[in-house]
């Protein structure tokens, strides 16, 4: 994924998230409306911290992402793990993404969608969820909202530190497309390098992803304020959307 060369190094330190309210969320989802899953393909996996946990919950695992740099964290994370061959990581550029076979489930966390910034893109990667999910799969993916893009990420700067890297990343948004510039200055003996990167991705409101969900045959089961069971707010961060394929062909 672009924008995620350098920061790799740095994500799981400074910018994680509550992984076990995802995973519990996740799984009592894939309990409540599953027919008994097992294989579950992680669109966007980064440093594979929800898919490794899947994993430690009994699934066999695939995650996919565009960051070369995020899948080798994954993969020292994996391989430190028992029954780590169970879960198979895939460097492939979103939206197009081309599995083996058929999965039980998909999830896509963290705002991976939101990095897709063209929507002709976005309706490309809906219909590669259809296409590789088994009938009556699940599909379990969130966006950030408009009140975090108005309200706390525009023209709003962060800044992370420690003993050897401080980094800062500003954030504007234009009413559509959020551009984020991260400025790192890592320590090299006596002296700081300085790098350089950009991210982007774009607001997409609930009404758009529904006719998405819509047009490659999902039926929407939940829509929730981030990854808790209580209905979005005004002043939700994070929706998150459990849909479940139905059975047929799309065009």
């Amino acid at each position: 994924m672009e924008g995620y060369t350098t920061l790799a190094a740095y994500y799981d330190r400074f910018v994680g998230a509550d992984y076990e309210q995802m995973v519990e969320f996740i799984c009592d989802k894939l309990q409540a409306y599953g027919k008994d899953p097992s294989l579950i393909c992680d669109i966007g996996c980064g440093s594979g911290n929800v898919t490794l946990a899947l994993l430690q919950k009994g699934f066999d695992m695939i995650g996919i992402d565009g960051s070369f740099e995020m899948l080798n964290e994954a993969l020292i994370k994996r391989d430190s793990m028992d029954h780590g061959n169970r879960a198979l990581f895939l460097c492939q550029q979103l939206p197009e993404f081309e599995l083996y076979g058929t999965v039980d489930a998909i999830i896509s966390t963290l705002d991976t969608i939101n990095y897709i910034t063209d929507k002709k893109d976005l309706d490309r990667l809906f219909y590669w969820y259809r296409n590789y999910l088994n009938p009556d799969g699940l599909l379990i993916f969130d966006v950030n909202s408009l009140y975090k893009y108005q309200e706390i990420l525009n023209n709003n700067c962060d800044v992370y530190e420690d003993e050897n890297v401080f980094f800062c990343w500003r954030s504007n948004f234009d009413g559509k497309i959020c551009d984020h510039a991260l400025s790192f200055f890592e320590r090299d003996g006596d002296c700081y390098i300085r790098t350089d990167e950009e991210q982007k991705q774009c607001y997409y409101s609930i009404e758009e992803i529904k006719t998405l969900l819509a047009k490659y045959q999902f039926d929407l089961l939940e829509l929730r304020d981030g990854y808790t069971n209580q209905d979005p707010k005004e002043k939700s961060e994070r929706l998150t959307f459990v849909a479940r394929v139905r059975k047929g062909n799309v065009e």
